[in-house]
């Protein structure tokens, strides 16, 4: 049986209750056989029997039964994401505007006892914020289900049947701002994804045949093409150095926190920084092929396949909606079908009317108000504590969180290299190494010799000039410091001008551990030499140790190598670590972790990141030093890079679970009550509505409590 697949770009695709609408209209038809959807990119793909069904039949069927528009497009191949609707993008916002507007219109009427007034005002706010939710409702009840929009749209016609038009108004406006609010949050990863594409330059230098260079689209490079990489640049493709020696910072594609050299026939990736030398690459395939290309497709695919995290009204929804409509209808027929079997009279009327005590009773408008309530006091405690949460079903999710994954560079280190010791060969003093290393750092570009001039100059050292200063790509330096001329660099680059001893080099083989080692020469004998590392973040142990008892298990997943990552991870008190990985490793370990240990997280901060980002439970990405890309694909950024947020954070997410958790049960439980004395006839209309207005408040009043955690320090 053939089978064809098709991608379709569909308007108003913006969250998981849009593709399971979509899914439930295309399952089952014909020659349908598999749905996948990419929510960041608002498009659907169709695997269909071309026999049996095809776009246009899809689409049709797209619009009769989930009220959306589709368009097919085939496999997307450029990162344009589709546009929202005019509706999906100004018609929402709009709506919200108004029944905001007009909630607060209404309320300033009533407070100046102008209760006509605040009526009117009141019932337009539930008109303006039911326009999405209404037409949601219909289709879901045309479709034979009762989800979060039913239960909204009840909540809403039940507040207005009491007449309590304020509780309608508020309740139609909360929802309309957290399904506005979550629309824009899904535009903004949207736009995260093309950023990816931002690390790699839009064109390269094209060494023809002849020696000729000329500048060309890098999307228009292929195999085998010859590109030139000048100092400072960032390589335009995947490929092998042909010619040049030069040190690459690799640490947003691979993670490693200090440049790594690259010479003839070593591998170098689109995206990385070339440092002081110049390169000549032989481009293994086009950009398309690149590893950068492939990290945003493993974002996308990350980003699309991971499960939806839910609100706790949307779970509750998925029950109490049909419980509520089931026992109001056997309220409503059971009472008078018994009589009519012990041959009593049926009485319909009475127990049709204890069915819309039950209705009314089981108002949902308490819950339905105290949720957004607590969620969004919970949020604005947050960001008080320098924690933006992009919604408030991520700041629940934290709160369930099993494991914790980090990245290490920039993450749980500096992210940067650091001195962290200076040895001095016999007759030489370590001040005097630390001055004149400093000196011929200050001339350089190399991120090694700032960091070793910024350590000298925070020990209040003099640091002189240096003159005659010459780079030798991919080994070190040479120049002439107080009229004499020192070379500084690596191991073998003393090795290879002759001026290492035994001694000297056997000391600095037995040196050699994590971190790299900077040695120094006066251009006859070696000097001495400094070690350089990327350091942990002061609060970094503290952090993990607080996260340990709060039952979470910290994991690190870096690019690094073993023995670096094993060494950092030694000084936090880290257990469990995996070294070596890819970023599309990160994230299928993300996955591991998920489907063996419980609800993950993962905190980073690179491009690199990005896909673990996407992948995890929940993603959170360090404010101030974060890439674009991972800052828009995190649900959560920590504003000031601060990790001691994270274990209030988990607190605070458990804390808004446990609010919630207690207004559901305290909202239940009331409406128990009044149910049970439906059912008796021994309740009123009367009763249903000052339990409903009593119980909202009450409810709301616990959910505002959680506002004063952002105050605690």
């Amino acid at each position: 049986m053939a089978q064809t697949r098709c991608t379709f770009k569909v308007r108003g695709l913006d969250c998981p209750v849009e593709a399971a609408e979509l899914r439930r209209a295309l399952e089952g038809f014909p020659g349908v056989f598999d749905l996948g959807f990419d929510l960041p990119r608002g498009t659907m793909t169709v695997r269909y029997d071309p026999s049996a069904t095809g776009p246009p039949a899809l689409v049709g069927r797209v619009a009769e039964h989930a009220g959306m528009t589709a368009e097919a497009v085939g496999e997307p191949e450029s990162g344009e994401a589709p546009t929202l609707s005019w509706w999906g993008r100004n018609g929402r916002l709009a709506a919200t505007v108004a029944s905001g507007l007009l909630l607060a219109v209404g309320m300033a009427a009533s407070w100046s006892g102008r209760e006509s007034w605040s009526r009117v005002a009141y019932a337009l706010a539930a008109a303006a914020g039911s326009l999405d939710l209404l037409p949601r409702a219909l289709r879901a009840l045309r479709d034979r289900r009762l989800d979060i929009h039913v239960l909204m749209a009840l909540a809403v016609a039940g507040a207005a049947w009491l007449g309590q038009w304020d509780e309608a108004a508020t309740v139609a406006f909360l929802f309309g701002l957290s399904d506005l609010l979550e629309t824009m949050s899904l535009e903004h990863a949207r736009r995260s994804i093309r950023r990816l594409l931002e690390v790699a330059p839009e064109t390269a230098e094209l060494v023809g045949e002849g020696g000729q260079v000329r500048i060309v689209p890098a999307a228009d490079l292929r195999t085998g093409d010859l590109v030139r990489v000048r100092a400072g640049e960032r390589v335009p493709i995947d490929g092998t150095v042909v010619e040049g020696r030069s040190g690459v910072d690799q640490k947003s594609v691979t993670g490693e926190s200090v440049p790594i050299v690259r010479g003839p026939g070593d591998r170098v990736y689109a995206g990385t920084v070339n440092g002081e030398g110049s390169l000549e690459v032989r481009a293994s395939g086009p950009l398309g092929e690149s590893v950068v290309t492939r990290l945003m497709e493993r974002v996308r695919a990350a980003q699309a396949g991971r499960a939806p995290v839910q609100r706790s009204v949307e779970r509750f929804a998925a029950v109490y909606t049909p419980a509520v409509v089931g026992v109001s209808l056997a309220t409503a027929l059971g009472g008078p079908l018994a009589r009519l079997g012990m041959g009593l009279t049926p009485d319909w009327a009475d127990w049709f009317g204890r069915s819309l005590i039950v209705l009314v009773a089981a108002c949902p408008c308490a819950l339905v108000i105290a949720t957004p309530v607590a969620l969004v006091s919970a949020m604005a405690a947050a960001a008080r504590r320098g924690v933006l949460v992009k919604g408030g079903q991520f700041l629940e999710a934290i709160g369930r969180l099993k494991v914790l994954a980090f990245d290490k560079t920039g993450t749980l280190t500096r992210g940067e290299p650091a001195v962290v010791d200076v040895v001095a060969a016999e007759g030489n003093a370590g001040d005097d190494v630390l001055r004149i290393a400093a000196a011929l750092g200050d001339r350089g570009g190399h991120v090694l010799g700032r960091a070793i001039a910024r350590h000298a100059r925070h020990l209040r050292l003099d640091v002189p000039p240096a003159d005659e200063y010459q780079a030798v790509p991919g080994l070190g330096a040479t120049g002439r410091v107080d009229a004499q001329r020192y070379h500084m660099g690596s191991h073998r680059y003393i090795d290879e001008s002759g001026q290492c001893e035994a001694g000297f080099h056997e000391r600095l083989a037995l040196a050699d551990g994590p971190g790299t080692s900077v040695a120094l020469t006066d251009g006859r004998r070696p000097m001495g030499w400094i070690t350089l590392a990327d350091e942990p973040r002061p609060e970094a142990a503290a952090v993990l140790a607080e996260l340990r008892g709060l039952g979470i298990v910290p994991v690190m997943l870096t690019g690094d190598n073993q023995a670096t990552a094993a060494a950092i991870a030694a000084l936090l008190g880290m257990v469990e670590l995996r070294a070596g990985l890819l970023p599309g490793a990160k994230a299928d370990m993300i996955a591991e972790l998920e489907a063996t240990r419980g609800p993950t997280g993962m905190v980073g901060d690179g491009v690199n990141d990005a896909p673990a980002l996407a992948a995890a439970r929940v993603g959170v990405a360090m404010g101030g030093i974060s890439s674009a890309a991972a800052l828009e694909t995190a649900d959560v950024v920590l504003m000031a890079d601060d990790l001691t947020a994270l274990p209030w954070l988990v607190r605070h997410g458990r804390a808004t679970l446990a609010r919630i958790r207690q207004n559901i049960a305290l909202s239940l439980g009331t409406k128990a009550i009044v149910l049970v004395l439906a059912l008796f006839g021994m309740a009123s209309l009367r009763m249903a509505v000052i339990t409903d207005v009593g119980t909202s408040l009450l409810v709301t009043v616990n959910a505002l409590r959680l506002l004063r955690a952002g105050d605690r320090r």
